[in-house]
């Protein structure tokens, strides 16, 4: 059954995110505070560091501490879990846009309008990519061997430190490549939810996908003018994307675990 905290970390993910958004970057500084506690042995008197073997190390001690806590049992490997997925912190920034933009403040101002609900949509794609997609699936591959949280916070530390450490970009980047196929072929399947025809969508990447899906990525496939609606549309959305996703997983992994 321990596939299964899976889809309950996801639940959790959003009870922590929604009241609490503010918690993805501390949990990101904290990372990089342990990253910058590993360089310390590794660090020579010429104030030049090591930093491959200094990273290692941290994840090791990362990986194996949080594989200790998911161990002892289902519900607390949902709860070590959790904290794997900060896409979700985007979403009450994006709902206080929404409510700004339906507030009347920009009803003069309709080009900052429009530029405003395509900025609150865009964003959405590429952090639902890294932060919500990749983890999930990283996790859903671990679980049946026990490294579920393991690999999820590997990852979630590897972003932290990405941008001081070109070698944590490298290991990311075939990761985020396969998170990025796979979130674009979830909003394929569920453009449907949106009243939107998969087949008649365009866009290389989940932004330009999710766009267009949404029918404002400001080329001649438009269907309507942005509006305050499309950031809720797009936020429900990529969550349903990523829900759908986590069952799915679990069904497939059910077995295996």
């Amino acid at each position: 059954m321990r596939i299964l905290a899976l889809p309950a970390a996801l639940a959790l993910a959003f009870c922590l995110y929604l009241p609490l958004p503010q918690s993805a970057q501390l949990i990101s500084h904290a990372l990089l505070r342990l990253y910058h506690l590993a360089l310390r042995p590794f660090s020579r008197r010429n104030g030049r560091a090591d930093a491959a073997p200094a990273l290692a190390a941290m994840l090791l001690v990362l990986g194996g501490a949080v594989t200790l806590l998911g161990a002892l049992h289902p519900a607390v490997c949902a709860v070590v879990m959790a904290p794997l997925f900060p896409a979700l912190s985007l979403l009450p920034p994006c709902a206080a846009v929404k409510e700004e933009l339906d507030s009347g403040k920009y009803a003069g101002d309709i080009p900052e309008y429009e530029s405003r609900v395509r900025t609150a949509c865009a964003a959405l794609g590429p952090a639902f990519v890294s932060d919500a997609c990749a983890p999930l699936l990283l996790c859903a591959v671990g679980m049946p061997l026990w490294l579920g949280c393991a690999l999820g916070w590997i990852f979630l530390a590897l972003r932290a430190v990405c941008g001081e450490l070109p070698l944590a970009r490298r290991i990311l980047a075939p990761v985020l490549r396969l998170s990025e196929g796979v979130f674009c072929a979830m909003l394929l399947l569920c453009a449907c939810a949106v009243g939107r025809n998969p087949f008649r969508t365009q866009g290389h990447g989940a932004r330009e996908r999710l766009m267009s899906i949404l029918g404002i990525a400001g080329d001649g496939a438009d269907t309507h003018a942005p509006m305050s609606g499309d950031i809720a549309q797009s936020a429900f959305l990529c969550c349903l994307c990523t829900a759908l996703l986590a069952f799915m997983l679990s069904a497939v992994f059910f077995l295996l675990c």
